[in-house]
Formats: structure tokens, sequence, C-alpha cells
């Protein structure tokens, strides 16, 4: 019976490599965030408070998954 996930390809990376890798993807997409224009952050909002922008908020979310996978 053949898998539809077939990982055996990724045997040869070590668990070390692999973690770095999802830690640097995670930096990456933080940066990413970073770059979205002010404007598609604040659209449709009439009076931004500093909790309204979304920038923090996804960083916030990458910073503990970046936690989480660091410890473990």
């Amino acid at each position: 019976m053949k898998t539809i996930l077939n990982f055996e390809w990724l045997k040869w990376l070590s668990d070390d490599a692999a973690k770095s890798v999802f830690l640097v993807l995670f930096v990456l997409i933080g940066v990413l965030v970073w770059l979205l224009p002010k404007d598609y952050i604040y659209e449709g909002i009439e009076n931004p408070r500093w909790w309204h922008n979304l920038k923090l908020w996804a960083t916030g979310v990458l910073a503990m998954i970046f936690l989480t996978y660091l410890i473990f």
C-alpha cells in the first residue's frame, strides 16, 4: 500500500536541522508580516488604535510558536 504523505526522502535530515529550518521560516514569516503596508493593516478602521495593528498580534503569535519550537 502506497502512502500519500511519504517523507522518506527527509530521513537524512537531523532533528536539529529540521528544527532550525522551521525557526528560520517563522522569522521569515515575521519579516513578511512587517513588510505589509500600514494602509492594508488599518483598512476599514476609522480611528485606529495600537491594538488594531495586526502586525503586533501576528508577531505575538509567531513569537509564541517560535518559543514552543525552540524549547521542544
